[in-house]
């Protein structure tokens, strides 16, 4: 495989710490295929501060000290713009969403939708979103490969479409979630990112061509809308939350659909890998089953922690600052890394193994980042943590996978995820009578 070089001392600003000095294009590639690896080598070869030169950012400072962390996430809104930079990754993010606003426009965004995703709004959807899964997994393919990634996608736009944004027709939940699988698609591996208009020619035909395949799912929501009345202060889906904020049809297009282009994805990514471990943990799948306790909660922690669904925390700042010993200028893009601070053998000793047992006790605040920090951090915590403990239990109570690869599939880039490099293929079958007669027990 290509090497990442070290760059020669005239090559690189006085103001960025070293790093490799291959090509935007060819650091891109080599960061998308292979995250972790990049991360780790470079974290060997120059220290917890090194600079990476990507398409979408030509000065990445990559910040992997855990005590620097929260110094760099705090960031944001004073001195770095998150919303720009996830446009930058996200394509045509709108800029009044929660994922791409700054500033105001974040704030305003955040707490208008914010009432939908509180533990209060969500635990009455536990049933419903147990169910879901129970359906779903019941349609899986038996005793035959297939990528779980897919399914679990589906799976968790259903739960968003019928849980989140309290669609009750079902012809038209059932249209949406389909128009939603058709916008999101992109080929590839690592699969292509939406390019944004402001990336030249292919940016702007990119682009195009996501306006048109979002009009299905845009023209379906409209109708969801156009059927509702008035809401009710207990109505706390999102678009009820929406129509109360006084938004008009089009600014509740735009605020949701960038929700359903990235909100689910890194929970669906997530659930999966949780399943790909419990798969490969003998007697997992039986504890897993039953339903959530400390011991559960500890193997998601503990998953997520060698597979965090999402890659760094990103923030593009819009003045001058020092960190790590050094002053960094406006314009540089820092990065914190989660995958390296989760991997820290000061935070987890033994970092490669998997020990459920480690997270028992609270986790290192400034190590442990699988949900971001401060005014950014996900908006959907609360939805992915009932997730784990409603979807895992219903899909392995009715089945159990077996991973193909004998090892956990290495995790690539899309956007700013962390999926699985082949979708996880996976064997799923019954539990046998004996896993059914402990279930019951």
């Amino acid at each position: 495989m290509t090497s990442l070089r070290a760059p020669s001392r005239a090559s690189t600003p006085a103001e960025l710490p070293p790093g490799p000095d291959a090509g935007p294009l060819l650091q891109g590639l080599l960061f998308h295929r292979d995250p972790l690896g990049v991360l780790l080598r470079c974290r060997a070869r120059y220290g917890e501060v090194f600079t990476l030169s990507l398409p979408t950012a030509r000065r990445t400072v990559v910040v992997a000290d855990p005590a620097a962390a929260h110094a760099v996430a705090a960031t944001d809104p004073l001195l770095a713009t998150t919303g720009a930079g996830r446009r930058r990754l996200l394509g045509p993010a709108s800029p009044q969403s929660v994922l791409g606003a700054d500033r105001e426009a974040h704030r305003a965004a955040r707490t208008a939708v914010g009432p939908a995703f509180t533990p209060q709004a969500l635990e009455p959807q536990r049933a419903a979103m147990a169910s879901l899964a129970a359906a779903h997994a019941t349609r899986w393919p038996r005793e035959r490969p297939f990528r779980l990634l897919p399914r679990v996608k589906t799976l968790a736009d259903d739960v968003f479409v019928r849980c989140l944004l309290g669609v009750r027709d079902e012809q038209r939940a059932a249209a949406l979630v389909l128009a939603i699988r058709r916008m999101l698609a992109s080929p590839g591996t690592p699969p292509m990112p939406i390019p944004s208009g402001g990336r030249g020619l292919l940016g702007v035909l990119g682009e195009a061509f996501y306006r048109f395949r979002r009009g299905p799912a845009a023209e379906l929501i409209r109708a969801e809308l156009a059927a509702r009345s008035e809401p009710a202060d207990a109505d706390l889906d999102v678009l009820s939350c929406l129509c109360r904020a006084g938004q008009s049809d089009t600014e509740i297009v735009e605020a949701v659909l960038p929700l359903l282009m990235a909100g689910q994805e890194p929970a669906a990514i997530g659930v999966t890998w949780v399943l790909d471990r419990a798969a490969r943990e003998a007697g997992a799948a039986e504890r897993l089953a039953p339903g959530r306790d400390a011991w559960s909660d500890a193997f998601v922690a503990e998953a997520l922690r060698l597979r965090p669904p999402v890659h760094s925390l990103v923030r593009p700042l819009t003045d001058p600052f020092a960190v790590a010993g050094r002053r960094l200028p406006a314009g540089t893009v820092l990065v914190v890394p989660i995958p390296l601070l989760h991997l820290d053998p000061r935070a987890f000793p033994e970092p490669a193994a998997f020990r459920p047992e480690r997270f028992l006790a609270p986790p290192p605040p400034d190590a442990y980042l699988p949900f971001g920090f401060g005014v950014r951090r996900c908006l959907g915590e609360a939805l992915a943590e009932l997730q784990f403990a409603t979807l895992v239990p219903a899909i392995l109570s009715r089945l159990r996978l077996k991973p193909i690869a004998a090892r956990p599939e290495r995790q690539i880039v899309r956007a700013t995820v962390l999926p699985p490099q082949r979708s996880a293929l996976m064997v799923a079958r019954p539990p046998r009578r004996r896993e059914r007669r402990r279930l019951r027990l």
